[in-house]
């Protein structure tokens, strides 16, 4: 059983947990580190994460030092390096336990020497396989974070359903985790006709895979009906999604404030905290924007939610057009591999308006 050595951690005082990538997944280990944070105070704790995802931790008061993921020993022995300050930052120079929420050849090698009781992330590889092969799917779908507590089972863990926590810098010189929860009005039972006058909608249209992008063409005519009916509508998202936020601006042509091209997490998440609803793809912006506690409306295409990954801790709905090669990856995919996308190109932006009105009415 892979939790089952946790049970012999009585009170550890140093604690290690390893989520490399990517950014939604580094995001969704937040909880875990929390539970373990609440459970044991007064322990050290560290993480290791790609440097490009650091900035996840990088301000959460629960984590002492965040370590970079070096892939294997440099020449200059720059891992050898990072593992002896690593060793000799805790006492007994090892981690009393160390969490891998990784699980592959590049945690295997950080982790080697430098814990006393190892657990790991059991991955689910068969379960994802036969969704995508052979789309069997779970008689119950189990959510990441809930699969990453798995391996501590045996710890009396500190249990809440907070969501995932991405720490501003305010915040931590505060002390208070305190993301900004818009007051929501209540439209009866009539959502799908609610006017959207003066309401704050925050579109992230960018993922990494092509796959997961609803198409710019669709985003743009949201935004259209969106600002027809009064909102004020913003598109947000990184380097990377410049070109496509100027797609859908153009074909638009009607007033959508700029927050992509963001070199920061904390730029969008100032983005985000100024939103009434955000409108994501499956993408790491869906989860920054569940560790801020924005009502969000989630469009899936290659993807489904019962791998795992719908929005964790906020108020959401999640649109998708069910077809019978649904799921053709568990991560996404750079075209259709049958040509026609109806995944996506199936989801029609009178459909996500519908969505936003049955999230504003709950």
């Amino acid at each position: 059983m892979i939790g089952r050595h946790a049970s012999k951690i009585v009170s550890p005082r140093s604690i290690l947990v390893i989520r490399l990538s990517s950014l939604g997944d580094v995001i969704l280990s937040t909880p875990i580190v929390r539970q373990l944070q609440r459970t044991f105070p007064d322990a050290i704790l560290d993480v290791v994460v790609n440097e490009r995802f650091s900035e996840v931790y990088a301000h959460n008061p629960r984590v002492r030092t965040v370590w970079p993921a070096l892939v294997s020993t440099t020449v200059d022995g720059e891992m050898d390096a990072q593992k002896l300050a690593m060793k000799e930052s805790v006492p007994g120079g090892r981690y009393d336990l160390v969490v891998d929420l990784q699980r592959n050849v590049q945690s295997a090698t950080i982790r080697h020497g430098l814990g006393d009781v190892i657990v790991k992330y059991p991955k689910f590889r068969m379960q994802k396989l036969a969704m995508v092969y052979l789309k069997r799917f779970p008689d119950v779908t189990t959510s990441i974070v809930d699969r990453y507590r798995m391996p501590l089972e045996g710890l009396p863990l500190v249990m809440d359903t907070e969501g995932p926590e991405v720490w501003l810098a305010s915040e931590r010189a505060q002390g208070v985790y305190a993301p900004r929860r818009s007051p929501l009005p209540s439209y009866g039972n009539s959502p799908n006709t609610t006017s959207l006058s003066g309401m704050r909608v925050v579109i992230a249209p960018g993922a990494k895979h092509a796959t997961k992008r609803w198409p710019p063409l669709y985003v743009a005519e949201l935004c259209k009906m969106l600002v027809g009916e009064g909102a004020m509508v913003s598109l947000v998202g990184g380097p990377a999604d410049v070109e496509l936020c100027n797609t859908i601006v153009n074909a638009a042509n009607v007033d959508i404030a700029r927050h992509d091209g963001a070199t920061s997490l904390e730029q969008t998440i100032h983005a985000l905290d100024a939103a009434d609803v955000l409108v994501t793809n499956d993408s790491g912006v869906m989860h920054l924007g569940a560790s801020r506690r924005i009502p969000t409306v989630a469009v899936f295409g290659s993807t489904v939610k019962e791998l795992g990954f719908a929005p964790y801790g906020t108020r959401h709905v999640v649109v998708e057009h069910d077809i019978a090669c649904r799921p053709c990856s568990h991560i996404g995919r750079s075209a259709c591999p049958k040509k026609h996308f109806n995944c996506m190109v199936q989801i029609k932006p009178i459909m996500v308006r519908e969505a936003i009105g049955t999230l504003l009415g709950r």
